[in-house]
Order: C-alpha cells, then sequence, then structure tokens
C-alpha cells in the first residue's frame, strides 16, 4: 500500500518522499514533504511538520491573483471550498466528522520497521526520518497556518483565521486563530511560530551528520516576521511560486513551545529533551512514553483545538512482515499501515483491508551511486535497466499489485511525460550496449575499463521482504551479463546511515511517494546536493536539471509549466541516475470493529485529521 505518509505537509515538498521508510509496501522516507515515511527508503524526508499533505497536481496550476492585496476570512461555518478564480481566496477547513461507535480505549498500531520513530520532532532531520515519524509526528504536532483537505482537494485555512496576499503574490499575512492552546493549557502565541523559524532556519546543509530539518531548501524559501500585537504572521517568500507550491511552502511553518525550545540547540538531543519526547504539543495527542525499541504510547490532549480525539490513547508497537496481520487478527493491534503484498489475499479473510487510489501513490526505484565507478557511466546504468523485467518483477515482489512506470509520476498525473521512451528488458540488448561502451567479457565475468571483474552491492532494509525479493531478482538478472551482485540487508536505520550519510552502496533499492504530488516534490532527490538537493543520493548533478526544477517552480502558466517538466524527466530517464520499477498499490490492514473508514485521496489514513475520529463499533 503506498504509503509515504503525510504527515505534515512539509514534508510534503520535499518529495515525497522519499522518505518513506519502512515499510515494506509502501514508500520511505518523506517529501516535500515529505516525505516523507511510510515507508521507506530512500531518504530521508522531508518534513516539518507533515501533517497535511500538499496538493494534488491537479489543483497546483492556478495563476496568482495580480489584483491588489487579498483578505479572506474563514467562515464560522464548516464547509471550505476555495475560490476556483482567486487560488488564496482560503476558507476554513471542514469540522470533523462525528464518531458513529464507542468512544474511549486504546487504539494500537503495529509497524513493519523493527524499530519506532529515534525521535518526535516537528522539523525532523533527513537521518530521522522514517515511517513512524510522520505517523507519529501526525498526531503530535499540529500549528500549520494552511492545510490541504484530501477529499475536497483544495487548501484551506488551519490555525488562521484569515490571510492577506500581496498583490506581487509574495507575501502573505495571517491572523492567528483565537483560543488555541497548548497541551499544558497555555495559549499558542505567534511567538512560538517565530522562534521555530528563528533557529530551524539557521540549520547547516553542510553538517555531514545530517542535523538539520530534512526540508531546509524550500524551508529558506521563507522570511517569517510575527506581530504580538496584532497577532498575525507574516510570511515573505524569496520569489513568485505557483500557487500549490507557494502554499505547501507556508505549510512547512509549525510552531514550538516558545518557553521549552528557546535558547536551545534543536538538533542535539543531549541538551533538548524536547527532542526524543516532547513534554508540550499541539496535536490530538501527547506523548505518555517512548521506547523505539519497544513500545511508544500517546494519550489524548484535553485540549486540542479541533476537539478530543476518540482515543483515549494511541500505541506504537514494532512489528515484522510475519507477525502485523496475525498481530490484527488476534486482536494484539488495532491497525497496521503495511501488509506485506504476498499477505493482503489471505488477510481478506481476517481483517478489513481497504484499497483505494491515491493522488500521491509511492512506486518503487533503484538510485545508482553515481560517485564510483562503473555507476558512473551513463552507459552501464542503461544496460542494468535493460535487464530488469519489471513486468515480471511486480509479479514477483508484489504479487502483482502494482504498474510499471517509466518516471515519479503516476500515469494519471497532469503531468506526467507520454512520451517518454522507457527501458524495455531485452537481456541481448543489454550486452549490446555494455560491448559498444567499451566492456568486455573475462570468460563468464563482465571487466571493467580498469580490466577486474565487476562486482557491485544492493542494499535494502530487511524491513521490507519486497525489496529483499528485489535484490535475489537483480542478483540472478544481472549475473546474465557478466556482473557479480552482492546484496547487503540491514535493519531500517542502519541502511539509511549507509545510504544517507555514509554514501557506502553501488545500489540503493528505494521507496517513495506520499508526498506532494506536483513535480516539483521530485526535486530533491534528484537536483545537485549543493543546489538543494537533500535526498539525492545518488550523487548526480546535471546543471540544465537543476535549471528546469528551479523554473518549473516559479512558472504559473500550466501549458509552459508541463513543458519544462517534460524535458525534466526525459533528462532523468536517459541519463539514468535512478531507475524507476514500478507505482505500488494502496491498502492498509484494519481491525473489522473499527469506524468509519473514511476515504480520502491520499495515501496516508492519518491525513485530515481522520485517526482522531475512528472508534470502536458499539458491542
Amino acid at each position: 500500500m503506498r504509503k509515504k505518509l503525510p504527515l505534515l505537509v512539509v514534508l510534503v515538498m520535499l518529495t515525497a518522499l522519499l522518505l518513506a521508510a519502512c515499510g515494506d509496501n509502501t514508500a520511505t522516507t518523506g517529501t516535500a514533504a515529505t516525505t516523507s515515511a511510510a515507508a521507506t527508503t530512500s531518504a530521508a524526508a522531508t518534513t516539518a511538520a507533515m501533517t497535511s499533505a500538499a496538493p494534488t497536481t491537479a489543483a497546483m496550476t492556478s495563476a496568482a491573483p495580480t489584483t491588489a492585496a487579498v483578505t479572506t476570512a474563514a467562515p464560522t461555518t464548516a464547509a471550505a471550498t476555495g475560490n476556483p478564480t482567486n487560488p488564496f481566496a482560503l476558507t476554513a477547513l471542514p469540522a470533523l466528522a462525528a464518531s458513529t461507535g464507542s468512544k474511549g480505549g486504546k487504539f494500537t498500531n503495529v509497524s513493519l520497521a523493527g524499530e519506532l520513530a529515534p525521535s518526535i520532532h516537528p522539523y525532523p532531520s533527513a537521518t530521522d526520518y522514517s515511517d513512524s515519524v510522520l505517523q507519529v509526528d501526525a498526531l503530535v504536532h499540529d500549528g500549520q497556518l494552511v492545510d490541504y483537505d484530501y477529499v475536497t482537494l483544495k487548501w484551506g485555512l488551519r490555525l488562521a483565521k484569515d490571510i492577506k496576499v500581496s498583490a506581487d503574490s509574495k507575501t502573505f499575512t495571517f491572523t492567528l486563530k483565537d483560543g488555541v492552546k497548548w497541551s499544558d493549557g497555555s495559549p499558542l502565541t505567534v511567538e512560538d511560530y517565530q522562534v521555530a523559524f528563528d533557529n530551524v532556519s539557521k540549520g547547516d546543509p553542510n553538517d555531514k551528520d545530517g542535523n538539520y530539518f530534512v526540508g531546509l531548501d524550500d524551508f529558506n524559501k521563507l522570511k517569517v516576521t510575527s506581530d504580538k500585537t496584532a497577532n498575525t504572521i507574516t510570511v515573505v517568500l524569496d520569489d513568485v511560486y505557483a500557487p500549490d507550491l507557494a502554499l505547501s511552502y507556508i505549510n512547512a511553518l509549525l510552531p514550538v513551545k516558545k518557553a521549552l525550545w528557546d535558547g536551545k540547540p534543536f538538533y542535539d538531543v543531549t541538551k533538548n529533551p524536547e527532542i526524543l519526547k516532547p513534554t508540550v504539543v499541539l496535536g490530538a495527542y501527547t506523548v505518555e512514553s517512548w521506547d523505539a525499541k519497544a513500545q511508544g504510547t500517546l494519550k489524548a490532549n484535553p485540549n486540542w483545538w479541533r476537539g478530543q480525539p476518540n482515543f483515549d490513547q494511541v500505541v506504537f508497537k514494532p512489528g515484522s512482515a510475519s507477525t502485523v496481520v496475525e498481530s490484527v487478527k488476534t486482536g494484539q493491534a488495532d491497525f497496521t499501515w503495511n501488509i506485506p503484498a504476498a499477505q493482503v489475499a489471505a488477510a481478506k479473510n481476517d481483517i478489513n483491508v481497504p484499497e483505494w487510489t491515491a493522488v500521491n501513490g509511492s512506486y518503487r526505484f533503484i538510485e545508482y551511486n553515481t560517485r564510483r565507478a562503473p555507476m558512473n557511466d551513463k552507459a552501464f546504468r542503461q544496460a542494468l535497466n535493460q535487464a530488469i523485467d519489471r513486468d515480471n518483477l511486480v509479479k514477483l515482489a508484489e504479487v502483482g499489485l502494482g504498474v510499471k512506470v517509466d518516471t515519479f509520476l503516476s500515469p494519471d498525473n497532469n503531468f506526467y511525460n507520454k512520451s517518454l521512451q522507457g527501458y524495455k528488458f531485452d537481456i541481448a540488448a543489454a550486452k549490446k550496449t555494455l560491448a559498444d561502451a567499451g566492456y568486455k567479457m573475462d570468460g563468464a565475468n563482465l571487466v571493467g575499463k580498469d580490466g577486474k571483474p565487476i562486482t557491485v552491492t544492493v542494499i535494502f532494509p530487511t524491513s521490507s521482504n519486497p525489496r529483499k525479493l528485489i535484490a535475489t531478482y537483480l542478483q540472478q538478472q544481472l549475473k546474465q551479463l557478466g556482473v557479480t551482485v552482492n546484496v547487503d540487508g540491514k535493519e531500517f536505520n542502519a541502511y539509511l546511515d549507509q545510504l544517507v550519510k555514509k554514501k557506502d552502496f553501488d545500489i540503493s533499492l528505494s521507496t517513495a511517494g506520499g508526498g506532494f504530488p506536483d513535480p516539483d516534490s521530485f526535486k530533491s532527490s534528484i537536483i545537485t546536493e549543493a543546489a538543494g538537493g537533500s535526498q539525492n543520493n545518488s550523487g548526480y548533478s546535471n546543471p540544465r536539471l537543476d535549471e528546469l526544477f528551479k523554473t518549473g517552480g516559479k512558472e504559473l502558466d500550466p501549458t509552459k509549466r508541463k513543458a519544462i517538466y517534460d524535458e525534466a524527466q526525459k533528462i532523468i530517464n536517459d541519463d539514468s541516475p535512478v531507475f524507476f520499477l514500478y507505482d505500488i498499490n494502496n491498502w492498509t490492514g484494519l481491525s473489522k470493529k473499527v469506524t468509519p473508514i473514511i476515504p480520502t485521496k491520499s495515501t496516508n489514513l492519518y491525513a485530515n485529521d481522520i485517526i482522531t475520529r475512528w472508534s470502536f463499533a458499539n458491542q
């Protein structure tokens, strides 16, 4: 089930996530995010607050207004639809649906990941960004000024009660909603946003330990000032952006309790205990206890601004591919974000397994480390692509629950480049590509340009059974080209360390998705690291591609924007620093007593605060 959880949109901005990380039929790590996780993989995610998610591509093409400043007050009713002629005429998000079951009790999540989130940071770093980070952050942290509704696919006001936009669409002034309280009963203030911005924006993307917000590049497009007397927050963007992108960047801004965070480092757990276990939060739940290796327990926040969440407690437990379905079936858990594809059919006999289509679905892809030979040779990468039968791989790794893709966008995305000439499975053609590039055979072994037999290492998280199967498949397939493949599976956090920090790999089996459905969301995974590619694990750098993503985010004309991203997709396909395998279908596992299952168009069932309205059916 493609899941990259959108937590707070911010990640959403980044890319989707690449973050999605841990799970196995979902995405991984995190974008702008993002990213960001759920899944998977790749990288780190993006994220700040992630609680909501970025807009869908369809909505992202309206032009910014040219009139003078626009002011829209939030209505007192629940409905929220936005003005189609003015993309910044936002209204309040819909009210939460009433429960149909029994309130109270404990709701238990079990995860495929062997460990839970290592920290519960509202602005997670790339190395901390994972599936469980997104899930927990979505419940604990809150405070976006604007948010995206995954039912109506429209932006609305969350903790802002009105919005004023300058004529040039670069300056946004929000008046903070009245009466919002932190979990300790103290009032939320504009200074809480200011201290968060001032400290997060100090992050250094050159920090080798990754101690900075994974969505820092996009976050730094903002300049934030606050006026305590007027109760306003003003956000100035560094340029004019497509409306949905502008709002997604603003969505990354989350408050922190000034009295607890001010004057403390934002990424040093030894000096700031709020990072590992926040004591005062704004979300639906507070942290009661947290042990990443054993169990985490959240309890309902009586001061949550949207009302009392239905469950008294939400518990997170680590699990494994062999235990998650049984845990839900036997009542040890009520929800599992991921079910291994091979178990889906059988699981439907014992638990609820809803399936749906999302606008921000997840996909699996290969990341080639272009920093080292022979992965730095385009012809070598292309030959490997030709040796992979993706249609067969979907059947092998996902029991057919997926569809082959040639880019980071779903085929039904408005920005999908339909003219792409994807790589066709052809072993003979792969051998010819290698021979034409100067590679030779020495007996059964392919010899590199240094005269030595070629051996490559494939890394993946052992929490993902599909990626284990893909690794084994590559070992067999590439042997036909004379390439020896060593498989290196690690526990998820160790895998991320090897991929993101150490960059010690030849091939990474990654998963992303669940973040911003706009093509801009993939940029952090592919543009030059120095230009903002915080999730660029391949080390690829192409000035033309950097320029296209930079231009695409600022282009307001939808036709011109489409042409920009068409070219970007073609470059990525041709150069192939990454190779897209297939989109993953969307599903999850729930106890039959959980109600109501409210559908959205997000991969994240936590979107729109839905989990806070779940309850157990009256028995």
